[in-house]
């Protein structure tokens, strides 16, 4: 009985046990992403003034005569920065080389443990590696005040850690939606527990700048303090509400969990067996696969330059500090959010009613998410002197519609591969790491004055970028399972030497014994 079969009643999404898992993963995705990013807000006030002076990227310092010249500069700041009076008198002297240690630390952890997660996951359970990921964090979190009061070196490689921490979560969880994601599904799900990280990163920014000047023990520490107590709460939420399949959960309706499982049946088994061996020469020879990566890579490259270049721009082109207008830098990722949701509410709707196959539904969320980003990038580019609003609407566009990766390469990493999504996902954020550390180093070579024209060639090498991911993607993604990635497949060819031609042309038919097949 599979999802399709009459006989399989769904038995609704609305208080569903697999809807509250997805309720949960959200909340869990925004503290990860909150942990993430507070340090990037929290360092403003965690040095003195004279450091806090030298926050702003030398590339921004240099091309300071260029903006001037080019436009009129605007001291929004002046409205929204407190008097002198009200400067935040920080504890440390970090220079800005230090400063930026601390930033990147995250990243150089976070990239050595993304295959991990989804092994892990496979192994011991996404429920156990989730939990003790954002346990530990959250204990890491607690502890960092007292880190970087010990000494910046600790405080480093405390922020490395915790970046190797979380590097297992997404690909975990994964995992866990591999076993509880009706194909129908897919899209929405995944998209709500994902879309939590935007909201982290909005809640962050405001909740970070009210701390410093106004909360307990120092101000700056309440921000890791609070985000540590949190999550430890949030923990026992997890544990006590998420079972690692529908088959062991004890409060799940029967309807639902038979609907889940015979939905899943097909690609992942009936019921809990034992976890396939993983075919890594297959991953990595499946076109498939590797449209997925493609994929990834360009829609991160993407993500990472607007979140690294939107301040840099708006003060090299257009002379205004898009720093002191914290509310501004939440739109786009307000508007990243909602449609991350939105398109996966679509994109289920086109499955289910039979509109658009998965593979072209796949392929037509990421032509609007990679090309739409790719046009409007462009587009602001060429924007000049008192255009700012527009600026503004351009890159919410740009970063909006992205949003619609979340029903593409991502979800499509669980169509291809169920049995194997966490691991590959996590092979994907790996390689999609070296965007996040690459897009910032070229951003700084390509704008050394930042003129209007150089920031024009970063938006075009950006667009490149994004429309040859696209453009690969549409030509060699899948939308079925792939028949390496079959849950019993390795079984399959232990006693059908023919099993492999016969999956892959589809053909039904008892295969003869071959001598000397292997």
């Amino acid at each position: 009985m599979t999802a399709t079969d009459p006989t399989t009643r769904n038995p609704g999404l609305l208080l569903s046990t697999r809807l509250s898992l997805a309720l949960i993963s959200f909340l869990g995705c925004m503290l990860t992403y909150a942990m993430r990013t507070n340090i990037s807000f929290a360092i403003v006030c965690m040095v003195n003034s004279t450091a806090v002076a030298d926050l702003t990227p030398s590339v921004l310092n240099d091309s300071a005569k260029t903006a001037a010249s080019s436009c009129a500069r605007h001291h929004i700041e002046d409205l929204a920065t407190p008097s002198h009076e009200d400067t935040l008198e920080g504890d440390f002297i970090w220079n800005k080389a230090t400063q930026g240690s601390i930033l990147s630390a995250f990243f150089w952890g976070y990239i050595a443990s993304q295959v991990l997660g989804g092994y892990l996951a496979a192994r011991i359970g996404g429920r156990l590696v989730l939990g003790v990921t954002i346990l530990s964090g959250s204990l890491l979190t607690l502890v960092s005040p007292w880190a970087a009061q010990l000494h910046v070196s600790v405080f480093i490689g405390l922020r490395a850690l915790l970046g190797f921490v979380q590097g297992v979560y997404f690909p975990a969880m994964h995992t866990m939606w591999a076993l509880w994601a009706p194909p129908l599904e897919r899209s929405l799900l995944t998209g709500i527990s994902y879309a939590g990280g935007q909201i982290g990163n909005m809640v962050v920014m405001p909740m970070s700048g009210l701390l410093c000047k106004y909360g307990f023990a120092g101000g700056w520490p309440s921000i890791f303090l609070i985000l540590g107590v949190v999550g430890v709460a949030w923990c026992a939420l997890w544990f006590s509400m998420v079972a690692d399949h529908p088959s062991r959960h004890k409060r799940i309706a029967t309807a639902e969990r038979e609907f889940i499982v015979a939905s899943l049946s097909d690609t992942m088994g009936k019921g809990e067996s034992a976890q396939p061996v993983i075919p890594w020469r297959s991953i990595f020879a499946s076109p498939a696969v590797w449209a997925c990566f493609v994929g990834h890579f360009a829609a991160d490259w993407g993500s990472y330059m607007v979140m690294v270049s939107l301040p840099s721009f708006l003060n090299d082109v257009l002379g205004f500090e898009l720093t002191s207008m914290g509310f501004v830098s939440s739109i786009p990722y307000l508007g990243y959010f909602l449609f991350i949701n939105v398109s996966a509410v679509v994109a289920d709707k086109l499955q289910s009613s039979g509109a658009l196959s998965t593979l072209n539904t796949r392929r037509l969320a990421m032509i609007i998410a990679l090309g739409a980003q790719a046009l409007f990038l462009v587009a602001s580019g060429y924007c000049g002197c008192g255009q700012e609003v527009l600026v503004i609407v351009f890159l919410t566009l740009a970063l909006s519609l992205s949003g619609a990766q979340y029903s593409g390469f991502i979800v499509n990493y669980l169509d291809i591969a169920p049995a194997h999504a966490g691991t590959i996902l996590g092979i994907g954020n790996t390689l999609s790491c070296f965007a996040g550390i690459l897009s910032p180093l070229v951003m700084g070579w390509m704008t050394p004055t930042g003129s209007k024209e150089e920031w024009q060639s970063v938006f075009w090498l950006t667009a490149a970028i994004l429309v040859f991911g696209a453009a690969f993607y549409v030509v060699f993604a899948k939308g079925d399972v792939q028949p390496w990635a079959l849950a019993d497949f390795d079984q399959k060819k232990k006693n059908l030497p023919e099993a492999v031609t016969l999956i892959e042309k589809g053909v039904e038919k008892e295969p003869e014994e071959k001598k000397g097949f292997y």
